[in-house]
Order: structure tokens, then C-alpha cells, then sequence
């Protein structure tokens, strides 16, 4: 954790009380960001929903999952006594009725409980617990397994637009039709049955892709050649985004028709002259290749803009907003653009350093610009950027800074990433591109795939009830998002829970960075240092891809940046 000192002016006794008790404070709780204080234990249960259910004269168990734990001793509390000692107690349903269980884990690192329903019913039907959207590729295998709840000794119908295709616990769709087909599951046991009816939407086969990402959206079709700068004297890392693209590719890389030594799938460019210069990079074996303007522009300084009397602390400029899909997501039928920009600027314009946009699932994001540019200073935190996360729940989004380059007054030149805790570790993906997919009818779930092959959903729920989730001024018939996605983190046990990640990220409980955040930790596409000096521009995006059994999908909520060196 870093800290700044605060300016104490107060006299005499009194101020040499309070600067004493600030070093106190200062040498009991700050350490380094690396080297957080270790967690205590965490705790979940594996039922769904976080509550159990059994038939009278039943056993069930109930198993709790417990991570970092030292020396752990568990128990498992029923009126007050224990009935188990384990990470799994045997719970036999002889009374009808509804029972409260206490599980505890006492470890050296601290102590957790959390108590978990067990509901013993005289009858327990099937429950299909299953998105009611799904993703299919044209002329390829999808395969259907069930997830239902209290299946046993049930039977299974599956069936496709009215015709059945499978009696087992799976079935294989493989549709060659685009569009949207009607999927029915029905499952019986001896108590009762559950319908399930989804929605198959069928989508071409996904085919190799590599993209540049420029920091913005990308709408369906796009081929556009996207536009990065980098002062003269300086290198710029070059990345593509990879889609669909199996294993480690080797790739070829041009500068202006000329073929370069990099076969991996980053190049250092450090040009030698100002002007445009076009790179291309292509993945090997596939035909998936992408081009990139880079433009060389004066070296870094020239377009500083220093602080002056009157330069606000706060962004004063929001250039665009771009939510993900989402509850809290409301552009419906005839919104613009402009208007979820206006909506942000309007809260921006109030002074306000707290909440300003709710920035929807996973990429969602909003751009704003200072009035001067924030200088580096060695040290210290520079900007501060606001959330409203808690000890259970944090929406962890990625900060990104950006200089502008070229002078133009506008964002437009090479965004560079605020590392956090989790940079580099094996669960965070960078580059990470998500395709959201337009609903052609409302009140229905927002279907999306990613770079990786995988698809899923933004769950419609019954507590926001607008017409899309999905932000319907996007002219397209999807939106493509992309940035840096953080593990998933979701803790079932009665409520959902998300901890925060140490340090780094905006909405995040955290280890009390204080919502700070440093220039100095802005990194290349590879993840060595920017050596930024000072910075104009601010991205802010949703970093996880998640979504809790009744809470819906992590939405990051951010707040306006502060230059702490005016503050």
C-alpha cells in the first residue's frame, strides 16, 4: 500500500499529537502494493442458490469449500451442537421442516462462519438450473448436457423444434439453419417434473481472427485499419488480439512491406523518423492477419500542458461511454450515443468525485480527459479513482492512461494499462475480447462469446424489467469489447460474494490502496514498463466476467479521477 502525507496545520501540541499518530499509522499499516497482508480464510458452500434441499428420509450432503486457510479446524453446528467435523457433514432429513446449519472454520489466519439452509421437504421434484439462452455454430457438434438438481432416478426428454432427439441426460445439436430454435428439456422423477424451454441461437463457425485493439468498441464486420501513435525516441510494443487460434502461432510481422525479425506475437517498434508507418502481422498457417497504422509523432513532452491557476483536480471532459450489457444498463429503442455520453459528462459537470457510471459486464467503459496533463511524480499516487465496493462485494475494473501524443486534444493515441496485483498471473487474460450479441426481441437474456471459444450470457432478471439490457444505440447486431479480464472470484454460501483483489483496480475493497492509483505502473502490451511522465487521458473498464446467482452480472461502478497533485 502506498500513502501520501497529509498537509497538517495544526499549532503547537496538537499538531505534533497528530503528525505523531499519523507516522504511528503510517508505520503499522504501509507496505509495499506487492506484499499485501495474507487474507484470512474465504468460504463457500456447493449448493446452488447457497440452500439445500432433501426428501424426508433422505441423506444429503453438505460440503463447504475453504481456501487459504492455516491449520484449519472446521465444525458443523446444528441447534448449538456439533454434528460434524469436516469439510462435508452427512444431513439426514427425518422431520419435515426447515434447519439452519453453522459452519465454522477456525485457522490461524483467522476465523469464518456462515450458516447454510437445509429445507426437508415430503416431496423434491426435478429443478433444471440452466441459462435460457444458448450460442450454437453453424455445422458444428454443441453438445447439451442437463443440469438439474434432485435428478434421481429421473428421465429426460430433449427436444428440437417440437421433435424429440434425445431421451439421455445430453443431446448433440448440430444446425446448419442461422436464426433463433426452440430447445425443450422435460425432466420427471416420482415427485414431480420441471420444463425447461432455450432459445438456440445459430451463428457462423467462428473463424482465425487477429485485431488491433485501439481502446474503443468494435462493431459486427469491422476491418478497419485502427490508428496507435508513439513519440519519436520512444518503443511501442505491438499486440494483436488472437481469435480462435489454437496453440502458440508463430506470426509474421511487416513494417511497411518489411518483413521483420519477431515471430512471436509482440513487436518492438522504436521508428527513427516522424511519420505513418504500416505494420502488419499475420498467424501463420491461418488466414488471419491484421494491419495497424502507427503514427510517429514528436517526442514525448512536446504537447505537455502544464497546470495553471484554475486547472481543475477533477476530469473535466468525458469523450465516450460505452456500457456492457447489463441490469443497470437503460439505453433503449432510440438512444443515441451521444446521450450515454451526455449522461456521464452531466455527472462529471456536478464536481462530484463519487459515482458517475455503471459500466455494465465484462469491457464496458467510459473515457474522460484532465484540463492539464498529470505529471509522474516518483513515489506517489497520482490519480484517485472513486467506487462503492465493500469486504464481500467488489466490481474490480481496469484502469488504463493515456498521453496525448499528437496534440489533438482528443484520446486518440496509445492506451497503456495500470498494472494491478493480478498482472501477469496465469488466470489474467490480456487482450481479451468479448462479443455481446443484440437481442431481436426484449426481456430476454444478452448472449455473448469471447476470443477464447467460449459463450454464455447477461442473465435477463426479474428485478430490473427495461425492455434490453443491451445498450440499443449500437448500430450493429453485436459489440465487440476488449481489455484485460481478471479471474473470476464468486463465493457461494447464502448470499454472493465477490472479494476484492489486493491492490490496482477501481471498485475494489482491496488492501486499502485508498483508490489511488500510480502512473508509474503503467506497462506495454508486454507488460514491461511505460516510463509514462505524465498522462491526459483516463479509461476505466469492467474486469471481470461474472455473475452471481441473485445479485446478476459484476458491474464495475466508477467514479471521476482526481489529479492528487492539485487535490
Amino acid at each position: 500500500m502506498k500513502t501520501n502525507k497529509p498537509n497538517l496545520k495544526v499549532q503547537g501540541i496538537a499538531r505534533l499529537f497528530i503528525l505523531a499518530c499519523f507516522i504511528a499509522q503510517a508505520l503499522s499499516c504501509s507496505k509495499d502494493k506487492t506484499t499485501p497482508e495474507q487474507a484470512g480464510p474465504t468460504l463457500e458452500f456447493t449448493a446452488e442458490n447457497g440452500e439445500y434441499k432433501v426428501k424426508m428420509g433422505k441423506e444429503i450432503a453438505l460440503e463447504a469449500k475453504v481456501t487459504d486457510a492455516t491449520d484449519p479446524i472446521y465444525s458443523w453446528k446444528l441447534n448449538g451442537k456439533i454434528i460434524s467435523t469436516g469439510l462435508t457433514c452427512n444431513f439426514t432429513g427425518d422431520k419435515l421442516g426447515e434447519y439452519f446449519v453453522t459452519f465454522r472454520v477456525d485457522a490461524k489466519n483467522g476465523s469464518v462462519e456462515k450458516q447454510v439452509k437445509v429445507t426437508v421437504l415430503s416431496k423434491l421434484p426435478p429443478e433444471i438450473t440452466m441459462t435460457s439462452s444458448i450460442i450454437a455454430y453453424s455445422g458444428l457438434n454443441t453438445k447439451m448436457v442437463a443440469n438439474v438438481l434432485y435428478a434421481e432416478e429421473a428421465s429426460y426428454t430433449w427436444r428440437l423444434n417440437g421433435v424429440v432427439i434425445s431421451n439421455e441426460n445430453s443431446c448433440n445439436l448440430n444446425l446448419t439453419s442461422l436464426g433463433a430454435q426452440q430447445l425443450t428439456l422435460k425432466v420427471v422423477n416420482a415427485d414431480g417434473e420441471d420444463l425447461k424451454v432455450f432459445s438456440v441461437v445459430v451463428l457462423p463457425a467462428p473463424s482465425a481472427e487477429l485485431f488491433f485493439d485501439d481502446g474503443r468498441f468494435r462493431l459486427s464486420g469491422d476491418q478497419s485499419t485502427k490508428r496507435l501513435s508513439i513519440p519519436l525516441g520512444k518503443t511501442l510494443v505491438l499486440a494483436p488480439v488472437i481469435s480462435n487460434i489454437s496453440g502458440t502461432p508463430t506470426f509474421e510481422w511487416t513494417v511497411d512491406g518489411a518483413v521483420q525479425s519477431s515471430t512471436t506475437e509482440f513487436l518492438n517498434f522504436k521508428p527513427t523518423a516522424l511519420g505513418n508507418y504500416l505494420i502488419t502481422v499475420t498467424a501463420k498457417g491461418t488466414s488471419a492477419v491484421a494491419k495497424v497504422t502507427v503514427a510517429c509523432v514528436p517526442a514525448e513532452g512536446t504537447y505537455f500542458r502544464a497546470a495553471v491557476t484554475g486547472s481543475k483536480a477533477i476530469v473535466t471532459n468525458v469523450f465516450e461511454f460505452i456500457p456492457a450489457p447489463g441490469q443497470f444498463t437503460n439505453f433503449q429503442e432510440g438512444s443515441t450515443m451521444e446521450q450515454a455520453r451526455v449522461s456521464v459528462q452531466n455527472a462529471v459537470n456536478t464536481g462530484t468525485t463519487a459515482y458517475v457510471a455503471g459500466l455494465g459486464a465484462f469491457g464496458g467503459y467510459f473515457i474522460s480527459g484532465f484540463d492539464h496533463s498529470v505529471t509522474d511524480v516518483a513515489g506517489k499516487a497520482d490519480i484517485s479513482i472513486s467506487g462503492n465496493a465493500f469486504e464481500t462485494w467488489s466490481e474490480p475494473g481496469i484502469v488504463w492512461v493515456m498521453q496525448d501524443e499528437n496534440g489533438n486534444g482528443l484520446p486518440d493515441d496509445t492506451w497503456y494499462e495500470l498494472k494491478g496485483s493480478e498482472t501477469g498471473k496465469a488466470e489474467t487474460k490480456q487482450r481479451y475480447a468479448i462479443t455481446y450479441y443484440k437481442p431481436s426481441t426484449g426481456n430476454t437474456d444478452v448472449l455473448w462469446s469471447d476470443n477464447m471459444g467460449k459463450t454464455g450470457s447477461v442473465d435477463y432478471n426479474t428485478y430490473h424489467t427495461q425492455k434490453f439490457y443491451f445498450p440499443m444505440f449500437i448500430t450493429g447486431n453485436s459489440l465487440t469489447l476488449t481489455g484485460t479480464c481478471l479471474k473470476t472470484t464468486f463465493l457461494v454460501g447464502g448470499i454472493d460474494v465477490n472479494p476484492g483483489f489486493p491492490w490496482g483496480y477501481v471498485d475494489n475493497f482491496g488492501d486499502g490502496s485508498k483508490l489511488n492509483f500510480w502512473i508509474e505502473d503503467a506497462i506495454k502490451a508486454d507488460g514491461t514498463p511505460a516510463n509514462l511522465k505524465y498522462i491526459d487521458f483516463v479509461k476505466v473498464h469492467t474486469g471481470q466476467l461474472g455473475k452471481g446467482v441473485a445479485i446478476g452480472e459484476v458491474s464495475t461502478e466508477a467514479g471521476a479521477a482526481i489529479d492528487l497533485n492539485l487535490k
